[in-house]
C-alpha cells in the first residue's frame, strides 16, 4: 500500500453523540417524529440531506432544509460537545506519515467542518487531500471521493473523475472507514478496504471489508503487507 484514504466520523474522530443530539435536535426543530439514537446513527455516513431523505423519506429539497436547520444547531451543540480522537489514532496517522504513506481524508461532513477538525486535531499537515461531501457531486458509496482524493493525492493538476485517471494506483491504495459506505466506496473504485469496529457499524455490516479491526494501531502491521 502506499496511498490510504480515511473517513472521518467514526473511524479518525469520535463524534456519533454530537451527530445523533443534533439530528434529534433538528427533528424537534422542525417539529418531526423524533427517532431513537440507534437509528440516527445508522445515517452517519451520508451526506446530511440524504440522512433526512433516508430516515423521512421526505423530497430532496427538504432534506436540504433539514440540513441547513441542522448546521445552525450543529455550532451551538459543538461549543459544548468535544469530538476527539479515538485511541492510537493520531500516532498511527503520525507513523505512517514518517514511513512515507501518502494519506487522504474522504467525508460525507462539509468542507468547513471537516478542515476545522483536522485543524483542531493538529493533522492538517500530514493530509495531501481533504475530500468533503460538498466536494463532489455523487457522494458515498459512489467512488468519487476516492478518485478525487487520489488525484490530489498523486499531485495531478486536473480535476479526477473516473478510474482511468488514477487506475495505475488503485491496486496500491486503501480506504479506512467505519460504515459499509466506506467499504462499498472502496470497492467501487476498485480498492481494498479496512474496516474498523469501533465507529458506528457493526462487524456484521463491514464483512465485506478485506480487513476488520479492533484498534486503529492494528493498520501499521496491515499496510506492511
Amino acid at each position: 500500500m502506499k496511498y490510504i484514504i480515511f473517513d472521518f466520523d467514526g473511524t479518525i474522530g469520535d463524534s456519533q453523540s454530537l451527530i445523533v443530539k443534533t439530528l434529534q435536535d433538528t427533528m424537534r426543530a422542525r417539529k418531526l417524529e423524533v427517532k431513537s439514537e440507534e437509528a440516527c446513527a445508522k445515517t452517519i455516513g451520508l451526506r446530511l440531506d440524504e440522512a433526512f431523505v433516508s430516515l423521512f423519506g421526505m423530497s430532496a429539497e427538504e432534506g436540504m432544509e433539514c440540513a441547513a436547520t441542522y448546521r445552525e444547531i450543529f455550532l451551538e451543540n459543538k461549543k459544548m460537545m468535544i469530538v476527539r480522537p479515538f485511541p492510537h489514532v493520531i500516532e498511527t496517522l503520525r507513523a505512517l506519515h514518517r514511513q512515507g504513506y501518502v494519506l487522504g481524508m474522504a467525508s460525507s461532513r462539509n468542507h468547513c467542518s471537516l478542515d476545522g477538525y483536522v485543524k483542531q486535531m493538529q493533522l492538517e499537515d500530514i493530509f495531501s487531500s481533504i475530500v468533503a461531501g460538498d466536494d463532489v457531486e455523487h457522494v458515498k458509496p459512489a467512488p468519487d471521493m476516492v478518485f478525487k482524493a487520489l488525484g490530489e493525492m498523486k499531485g495531478m493538476k486536473n480535476p479526477v473523475t473516473s478510474a482511468d485517471d488514477v487506475k495505475d494506483v488503485l491496486d496500491e491504495t486503501l480506504v479506512v472507514g467505519d460504515m459499509n459506505f466506506d467499504v462499498d466506496m472502496a470497492h467501487n473504485a476498485g480498492c481494498k478496504a479496512c474496516a474498523v469496529t469501533y465507529g458506528n457499524g457493526t462487524r456484521q455490516q463491514l464483512a465485506s471489508a478485506e480487513w476488520i479491526i479492533d484498534d486503529f494501531a492494528e493498520l501499521l502491521e496491515i499496510v506492511k503487507g
